[in-house]
């Protein structure tokens, strides 16, 4: 009857929206950045426009990427975020690349820092891309299946001043101000500024007639300025994260306390010369804490064949990340080349501090090291026809570290066809690659708190993906396709000396998505996106069936956004325990009025029926399933001058 509702509500409001104004035109599709930045031969591809999100009013980015069709965005037990596909588990740290233009924000210690900045507030983001099933190649980067991309405001549109302030039902508070302009001498500039308070539900555990709570509540700040002049291009950013703990890492899942407090700044410098060369530098600066606090126990390593029960955990990563990169455009008759190359300096340093409560064990270990990653790569687009291209790409990664750890030499390759006939376009590739490791999983001479294995080789992989659309007037229908072979799997066991080590495991993933689109006008369009995945084990480790259904409308003064998410039940296994949980349905519905060009008031309701996705928590002492997302109501404000 829930499910039955939440359907009626949606189709009322979107026809309450096409009733009122379906003929109405005055956005400007030339503010639209996404369609100068979408990377059509990177496989699949989702974008989130200007207009969407000024529609959808998300706050975080984790609001925008769980709509987004086949994956999934859950938290763990540590409270952070991470991703998986349908009927999959979660995905490696490693899979996924975050990158705020041109910046690739990454970490030497965990490989990727989406877990970091996976809940950033996103009020200075012009539009989003994210690739899946795709690999590095187009990107010039380290490897990656899923690459999210984030494109900030820029002057030509956001000339000006805006100051954005919000509130939630759970007493969640944000403030944000930004200005850009363009100076008589040519210098672009954008600086954006933005504090953060979230607040979310908090769920209890009782244990041996205790109580213990379940918090997750997250404080942030995030700076970013961006200066352009004479094809010089400038990135600044700096964000900072302190959030709870949530349900923690000890055994009984009993938490007294514990946070993470991670900051990470950077700067990208951009330069564009003459003949479609283009050179990058950046640098990262990562300072990463995390505290666990369980009167009952902390079970962790200490060695080759030893462990401890602990009380107090702490541990911290200090990395430096430093990259330059070098490529090179050129077309030959019908050949488009991109060739280029990279360097990366990735520094790590590793401390913790272990103990209990009567003072038997205090444990404190440290750990140094650095990985130099050389990295040279091709790329060729042969343009057969005007309708058909052949692409080939050939990248080889080769990593060296300081000590301790073995060297390996990585080449991906990638070959695909796209075609176009009248309406229709098809595309078809086929990758071979690998899932870089991080240092965790490579380098802790001391094997405390967790093991690490020097001589562990990443694993391979291998994408087929398929896709075909068809393009009409007001609408387009699209399937892809996309299969995953995975090989020489890694597996962790602490009983053994390493931890860590390979197998001769294969495991493969498919993944199916239907999609269909129809725009009204270029203010009302309504999408929907049907999913199917599964996997080798033939177990679903999460929803093997998605169905999304959004729309975008306005009318007058008034935005409207209206978003139905259903996900199929799953049942989860580890070891002998397993956890059923059941359908669900994510009801989410904003309205913004305009009551000026330079004032605007906006209300959003997330998960309304309170029948959202929910992860599952499998464990001997705490085995249950929570929701991702709160049901709450946002209200916000924002004033341009």
């Amino acid at each position: 009857m829930r499910k039955l509702l939440a359907f009626c509500l949606f189709i009322s409001s979107v026809t309450y929206a096409e009733d009122l104004g379906l003929l109405l035109e005055g956005y400007k599709q030339e503010s639209d950045f996404s369609k100068i930045t979408k990377r059509d031969n990177a496989s699949i591809v989702d974008i989130f426009t200007r207009d969407d999100l000024e529609k959808m009013q998300v706050h975080y980015l984790g609001d925008v990427l769980k709509t987004l069709p086949g994956i999934y965005i859950s938290r763990g037990a540590n409270n952070l975020l991470s991703a998986s596909t349908p009927s999959s588990s979660s995905m490696p740290l490693t899979y996924t690349r975050l990158y705020i233009n041109d910046h690739d924000v990454s970490s030497s210690s965990l490989g990727s820092a989406f877990v970091i900045w996976g809940g950033l507030p996103i009020e200075y983001i012009d539009h989003i891309e994210v690739y899946k099933a795709t690999s590095s190649l187009e990107f010039g980067n380290e490897n990656a299946a899923l690459v999210i991309r984030l494109y900030t405001k820029k002057p030509e549109h956001d000339s000006g001043s805006k100051v954005a302030l919000s509130t939630d039902t759970l007493g969640s508070v944000g403030g944000s101000f930004y200005r850009g302009d363009i100076l008589e001498n040519g210098v672009e500039y954008f600086a954006y500024g933005n504090v953060d308070s979230l607040q979310r539900t908090v769920y209890h555990h009782v244990y041996e007639d205790h109580t213990y709570d379940f918090n997750s509540d997250a404080k942030s700040y995030n700076l970013f300025a961006n200066i352009v002049y004479n094809k010089w291009n400038v990135d600044i950013g700096s964000y900072r994260t302190k959030g709870d703990s949530f349900m923690g890492i000890g055994t009984y899942k009993t938490p007294t306390g514990g946070e993470l407090d991670a900051l990470q700044s950077y700067i990208h410098v951009t330069k564009n010369f003459a003949d479609n060369l283009k050179m990058q530098f950046s640098y990262d600066r990562m300072e990463y804490e995390r505290t666990y606090l369980d009167p009952n126990g902390i079970s962790i390593s200490t060695g080759d064949a030893s462990s401890a029960i602990i009380n107090d955990y702490y541990v911290s990563f200090h990395d430096d990340i430093v990259s330059l990169s070098l490529e090179k455009k050129l077309q030959l008759e019908n050949h488009h080349l991109l060739a280029g190359g990279f360097y990366k300096y990735k520094g790590m340093h590793a401390d913790g501090a272990y103990s209990d409560t009567n003072g038997s064990i205090a444990i404190r270990n440290s750990a140094k090291n650095v990985l130099n990653i050389f990295s040279l790569y091709l790329e060729d687009i042969y343009e057969y026809t005007q309708h058909t291209r052949f692409l080939a790409s050939l990248k080889g990664d080769f990593f060296r570290y300081q000590k301790g750890v073995k060297s390996a030499n990585e080449i991906l390759t990638r070959v695909g066809i796209i075609q176009s006939y009248e309406s229709f376009k098809y595309k078809l590739f086929y990758s071979k690659g690998y899932i870089p490791l991080t240092f965790y999983q490579q380098y802790n001479p001391s094997n405390t708190p967790y093991k690490a294995n020097p001589n562990l080789d990443a694993m391979g992989n291998e994408f087929y993906t398929f896709s075909i659309e068809h393009n009409a007037n007001s609408s387009q229908l699209k399937m892809e396709f996309a299969h995953m072979r995975i090989y020489n799997l890694v597996k962790y066991d602490r009983t053994t000396p390493n931890g860590w080590f390979n197998t001769s495991e294969s495991s493969w993933r498919n993944y199916l998505q239907l999609d269909y689109n129809y725009m009204f006008d270029v203010n009302n369009k309504i999408t929907t996106n049907f999913i199917f995945g599964n996997n080798s084990e033939h177990e679903n480790y999460s929803p093997a069936f998605e169905a999304l259904i959004k729309s975008f409308n306005s009318y007058k003064k008034f935005d409207f956004y209206n978003e139905l998410i259903y996900k199929s039940s799953y049942t989860t296994q580890r070891g002998d325990l397993s956890l059923y949980v059941g359908s669900s349905i994510d009801f989410t519905s904003s309205v913004k009025y305009h009551y000026s060009k330079d004032l605007a008031f906006g209300m959003r309701g997330e998960n309304i029926l309170n029948d959202g996705y929910k992860q599952a928590y499998v464990g001997r002492y705490y085995n249950d399933a929570l929701p991702v997302t709160d049901r709450k109501v946002w209200i916000n404000m924002e004033y341009s001058f």
